[in-house]
C-alpha cells in the first residue's frame, strides 16, 4: 500500500452527495474523489483546492474543492489520511461562502 494515497470517508461522503440537486455537479463527484486521494492539499489547477479562511462554520484546517458546477467542503486528516467530506453543491446553495449584505 502506498503511503501517497487519501481514501475518501464513505459516510460522510454519501451524506454530502445526497446534498447536490445539480445533475452536472454530481457528475463531476468522481472527479474530486480522485483528486483529493492524490493530494487534498494542493492541485495544479490554479484556484481547484483552496484552505478555507478561519471565521467559516466549518473547522480550521478544512478545505474546499471546486470544479464548475460542483463544490465541495471537506477536511483531511493528515494522521489518518482521511478525507471527510462535510458539504457539497454548487456556487449558490453551498454553505461556507459568506453572503454579501449588498
Amino acid at each position: 500500500m502506498s503511503m501517497g494515497k487519501f481514501i475518501v470517508d464513505k459516510e460522510s461522503a454519501n451524506k454530502a452527495k445526497e446534498t447536490i440537486s445539480d445533475t452536472l455537479a454530481s457528475k463531476k463527484w468522481p472527479k474530486f474523489e480522485n483528486a483529493v486521494t492524490e493530494n487534498p492539499f494542493y492541485h495544479p489547477k490554479p484556484k481547484r483546492i483552496k484552505k478555507l479562511k478561519t471565521g467559516t462554520s466549518f473547522p480550521p484546517g478544512t478545505y474546499r474543492y471546486k470544479d464548475e458546477p460542483l463544490r465541495v467542503v471537506y477536511y483531511p486528516n493528515k494522521k489518518t489520511r482521511i478525507v471527510y467530506p462535510l458539504a457539497a453543491g454548487t456556487s449558490t446553495n453551498i454553505p461556507y461562502k459568506k453572503k454579501s449584505k449588498r
